[in-house]
């Protein structure tokens, strides 16, 4: 069994090199619209430094506190 992971994820490695860097992906594939206001603990963020602008979302853990990924520090 272990054999076969390592072979498989040897096998798989070398796609990951091929994906464009820093890929986007625009839309959303089989989701539902939410009505505003129905996940208020969901979270939009939008940083601007300079023209620069980048977005992502997080949701509150606690009133003053925000849980994000790392890539949404904003440098």
């Amino acid at each position: 069994m272990a054999l076969m992971m390592q072979l498989l994820v040897l096998g798989l490695l070398p796609w990951a090199f091929l994906l464009p860097p820093g890929g986007w992906a625009g839309e959303i594939v089989g989701g539902r619209e939410a009505k505003p206001h129905s996940r208020p603990y969901m979270v939009y963020l939008e940083i601007r430094r300079g023209k620069k602008t980048s977005s992502c979302g997080g949701f509150l853990v606690a009133k003053d506190f925000v849980l994000t990924a790392a890539h949404c520090k904003g440098e």
